[in-house]
């Protein structure tokens, strides 16, 4: 005779059951065994679909991130560009000031005032009060030519060309 697991012993082909409430409890165990398998797997699918949205939530979240970063660079991109127009515009209008200033103190200088009573008068360094370097004849021409319009006709009809090379050469003279 040979014991088996639940007290049962086999005898030839037939098993003699000695405790048949091991046998059920066996038996119980199995069935519970695949309910908790069956329970453990909907619980797996359950976890699985949770994971599944909360991956599809998060790719939906990453997308309105990048797309809200572009934003932010698209904007900054912006601010930039106008940042450098009114820079630009700004060196212009300084530059256009500071040529206004230096005209100004011309004129000072061209009514016989020294340089130290320009500046006095201005409260700024002498070194700041320059004289215009004198202009040479050809450029005198040339910009009373463009301030005139004047085409540099002569006399005789001919178009006289006042090129630097002619000016210094009459400079020279």
């Amino acid at each position: 005779m040979h014991r088996r697991k639940g007290g049962a012993a086999r005898i030839g082909r037939v098993v003699a059951v000695r405790d048949w409430g091991a046998v059920m409890a066996q038996v119980r165990t199995s069935g519970k065994q695949a309910a908790a398998r069956k329970a453990a797997r909907e619980r797996a699918v359950e976890r699985a679909a949770e994971f599944r949205r909360r991956q599809e939530q998060l790719e939906e979240l990453a997308a309105e991130y990048f797309v809200a970063a572009d934003a932010v660079d698209g904007i900054n991109e912006d601010a930039e560009a106008r940042i450098q127009k009114i820079r630009d515009e700004q060196a212009a209008a300084i530059t256009e000031a500071e040529e206004q200033s230096q005209a100004i103190i011309e004129r000072m200088l061209d009514t016989k005032v020294s340089r130290d009573e320009v500046a006095e008068r201005l409260g700024i360094p002498v070194r700041d009060v320059k004289r215009s370097k004198p202009k040479t004849p050809a450029t005198v021409t040339a910009d009373a030519t463009i301030a005139t319009g004047d085409d540099h006709s002569d006399d005789t009809g001919g178009v006289h060309d006042a090129s630097p090379s002619d000016a210094q050469e009459s400079y020279a003279a």
